[in-house]
């Protein structure tokens, strides 16, 4: 197999997971998407998170997660409110609808994922062994250079 055959296989490889995982983390019975589970249990994990912080910990901008944030306000599911410590700051803390919610996302997920599991300790190890080398290959411009060490 040549160099261009080898990237065709890992890149086909990597759509079909993605393709995967985004298609589970589209759980329309309970009309939420994955992004806005994510949100949900961060914000349930770490009450009064700010949108910065949110937005930081989901690295993402702050304009994409306010339209996250708005939709998830208008389902019920959070709700915003001014900082105690800061009253300039709005946070976020879960409804009871949203932990509702929350929960039944969480186990609908992780019985689609159960499977992974039962993998063993040692094939986790090298998967993410796997991913780090190609996240640095990746990273590696021709001249063997990083990419910020080119700037």
């Amino acid at each position: 197999m040549d160099g261009f055959e080898r990237i065709k296989v890992i890149t086909r490889s990597f759509r079909e997971l993605y393709h995967a995982l985004w298609l589970l983390g589209q759980v329309e019975e309970l009309d939420i998407t994955g992004i806005q589970l994510f949100v949900l249990s961060a914000v349930a994990k770490e009450p009064n998170l700010s949108l910065g912080e949110l937005a930081e910990m989901m690295q993402t901008n702050n304009s994409t997660m306010s339209g996250i944030v708005d939709r998830l306000v208008k389902a019920d599911l959070i709700v915003r409110e001014r900082s105690e410590k800061d009253r300039r700051t709005l946070t976020m803390r879960i409804t009871p609808l949203g932990e509702e919610k929350r929960k039944q996302a969480k186990k609908y997920v992780q019985e689609r994922l159960s499977g992974l599991a039962n993998m063993k300790d040692e094939d986790i190890s090298l998967l993410l062994k796997l991913h780090q080398d190609i996240l640095d290959k990746i990273h590696l411009e021709g001249d063997g250079k990083k990419d910020d060490e080119s700037k």
